[in-house]
């Protein structure tokens, strides 16, 4: 691992964000060291401010752990506060310098408030991506302008991460579940063709007729039938629970690593939890904070037989356990975003390490273009069954 090099890439972006007059976002593929980074800014300011004010506001209290173990590792803790974006919009703070970690997640209505609650002189943004489909990116990049990007390819080559290999395995649907998706994907399409001609234009327009009372009563009923049947199909394939036999068999092939599974639901995640009993836990929004804590507690511990999490998306930022190695996303979206997080949660950097990401997909449905689009340019094998995979 190249440590200098990766120093001096760090150094080069503080000084940066020094030449752009302290006001900036870092684009960095997980595992870079984002939060490093911003510590290296820290330092800087506090060498001509020793007595700086410094917010550092996340999404989550995981993050607000992690970086306050951070802070307190470089003898900063002091001089700063980290706060959860809940709290931070709903209250006035001032600082001189604000950090925004997983920035892309302000765009959202009630976060965006977060830069007027805020007194700041200086403001430093983190993340993977900050592309949203809703174009609030570039209001973000307003407040905070991209200054370096350094994605994966780079972190990569330089031995930052992890070598990795990337699958997207086929598991076929249950027959009742191919006749549930065969139903709503007909309805979609009825739907779509009663509001334009297919892609863009129906989904703009099924948005208008639905926001809009005057609309004509059979195209706000078209509008509905959209996002219902368009929402059920993915309700299908994404839970399909033809995936889980072919999960524990994974999990048996690969049982000497450490292993993130990522669901759509939280019925999912605890419907593989129960399957694969002992060495398995669920992690998901339904759990008190001081259960999650426990669990990942015991996961991070090697003398504990729990080698497994099966999680939704509480797990797509802010974890940090280097030695997982196995990732499997039984369900996921065609957000690059998910894509770029859930890689970078399993390619943390360890020595000798091949990380395996395993993507599950039902053929013949909107996973596979889900697939296509939040991997594009990116390496991935195709196989039909487990004895493809191969490290």
């Amino acid at each position: 691992m190249t440590t200098s090099s990766r120093t001096s890439r760090q150094i080069e972006i503080v000084q940066k964000f020094a030449d752009n007059k302290g006001r900036g976002t870092l684009l960095a593929a997980t595992g870079f060291g984002k939060t490093y980074t911003a510590i290296m800014v820290i330092l800087r300011l506090l060498k001509s401010r020793p007595k700086a004010k410094v917010l550092v506001v996340v999404p989550t209290i995981n993050l607000k752990n992690q970086w306050n173990k951070e802070l307190t590792k470089h003898k900063v803790v002091k001089n700063c506060e980290v706060i959860v974006i809940n709290t931070a919009y709903k209250n006035k703070y001032e600082c001189d310098l604000l950090i925004c970690d997983e920035l892309h997640s302000y765009g959202a209505e009630q976060f965006i408030k977060v830069f007027n609650t805020v007194k700041y002189e200086f403001i430093f943004g983190l993340t993977a991506t900050i592309e949203r489909t809703d174009g609030m990116h570039e209001v973000l990049l307003e407040y905070a302008p991209v200054i370096d990007e350094v994605p994966i390819e780079e972190c990569h080559t330089n031995g930052w991460v992890s070598d990795y290999l990337v699958y997207n395995l086929a598991v076929p649907m249950l027959s009742s579940e191919e006749a549930e998706y065969k139903k709503a994907n007909n309805q979609f399409r009825y739907a779509a063709m009663k509001l334009g001609f297919g892609g863009a234009e129906s989904f703009n327009n099924a948005k208008r007729y639905l926001n809009d009372a005057s609309a004509p009563p059979e195209l706000r009923a078209a509008a509905v039938i959209y996002y219902n049947s368009m929402r059920k199909r993915g309700d299908v394939c994404k839970n399909s629970q033809a995936k889980i036999p072919v999960i524990k068999e994974l999990l048996n092939r690969f049982n000497d690593r450490k292993a993130l599974l990522f669901s759509a639901s939280t019925k999912f995640a605890d419907d593989v939890q129960e399957e694969l009993g002992d060495i398995c836990l669920s992690f998901h929004s339904k759990r008190t904070k001081k259960e999650q804590a426990l669990i990942l507690k015991k996961f991070k511990d090697n003398r504990t037989k729990q080698r497994v999490i099966s999680s939704v998306k509480a797990l797509n930022a802010g974890f940090d356990v280097p030695d997982c190695s196995l990732g499997i996303v039984a369900a996921g979206s065609s957000k690059k975003l998910d894509n770029i997080q859930r890689t970078g949660r399993i390619i943390r950097y360890v020595p000798g390490k091949t990380a395996i990401i395993i993507n599950l997909y039902a053929p013949n449905t909107q996973e596979v273009s889900w697939l296509n689009k939040r991997q594009e340019g990116q390496d991935v094998n195709w196989v039909n069954n487990i004895k493809e995979i191969t490290v």
